[in-house]
């Protein structure tokens, strides 16, 4: 692989961001390939250029990497990219950093993605923070997850998506008494975002209102009838209600969704006991 130092000449580079995009006229190869939309094969003639010829078009380079999907090589070449193409600009939103956090997303650098969203975000981007929380929320950052919600609704006040994530994010840290008015909130602006209602049962979960939580957590299942925590959550809420067959139903669920799991396996054997005592007799 070629060094990342020497992916592009730093005069070159800046001359050509100080022409406004006058760059040198396309080689005929790489023109062919790219009428032809092959972006593979344009991607791998880059590999075979000079740095010089690399830096004149960066922005085919970059377009191709990403059409071919090669996120790790993408990621190099847009971080290299990125300070020599802001030595005197400042940073800037501009592709290399939307193809760089997309690099990352692809890449399972769900925190590294989070980072570079969010930077987008500051600079204008106006997805830059609900990408930054779906990818914060994966890389299970509860921490940066808040941080960015608060951004999104700063921009966005009352947003629903916005209002979720906050909530999950201090659900997350315990902060249930918090989280709960957030939620409510958010499932009353947009009833279809699954994991408000599964975060929002889980909240009446620890405060013990079992019969709320369960219709909570029967709307989150509604919507993702797969949401292993909303099937631990309800079963617990089952469990606490003494509709222990129930209960049970939810815990094997669970389970053949995370086999194994002594927590799990634990609730799941209490629930089967449970259920396999005789109905108490109707006076």
């Amino acid at each position: 692989m070629i060094p990342l130092l020497l992916l592009f000449p730093v005069a070159q580079v800046q001359s050509q961001v100080q022409s406004q995009g006058l760059a040198a006229p396309l080689p005929a190869p790489a023109e062919a390939l790219a009428r032809a939309k092959d972006w593979g094969g344009l991607a791998d003639w880059f590999e075979t250029v000079s740095p010089a010829t690399r830096g004149a078009h960066y922005e085919l380079w970059i377009q191709a990497l990403n059409r071919s999907r090669r996120w790790e090589r993408l990621a190099a070449v847009c971080e290299a990219l990125q300070p020599q193409l802001e030595a005197k600009s400042g940073p800037r939103l501009a592709t290399y950093r939307l193809y760089r956090a997309q690099a990352l997303s692809q890449l399972g650098r769900h925190g590294d993605a989070a980072a570079a969203h969010a930077e987008n975000g500051r600079l204008g981007y106006p997805d830059g923070f609900p990408n930054a929380c779906a990818e914060a929320r994966l890389a299970q950052d509860w921490t940066t997850l808040q941080t960015c919600a608060d951004a999104l609704l700063e921009a966005r006040p009352g947003d629903a998506m916005g209002q979720a994530w906050k909530g999950e994010a201090l659900a997350r840290q315990d902060r249930l008494a918090e989280a709960e008015p957030i939620l409510r909130a958010a499932v009353a602006k947009d009833p279809a975002i699954a994991h408000a209602w599964n975060n929002l049962g889980r909240c009446l979960n620890e405060k013990k209102a079992w019969a709320e939580a369960c219709e909570a957590l029967d709307r989150a299942l509604a919507l993702e009838p797969n949401q292993l925590e909303a099937l631990f959550n309800r079963g617990r809420a089952r469990f606490e209600l003494k509709r222990y067959p129930e209960s049970r139903d939810d815990f094997r669920a669970a389970l053949a969704l995370r086999p194994g799991d002594p927590v799990l396996t634990e609730n799941l054997r209490q629930a089967e006991r449970y259920a396999a005592l005789p109905a108490p007799k109707r006076r």
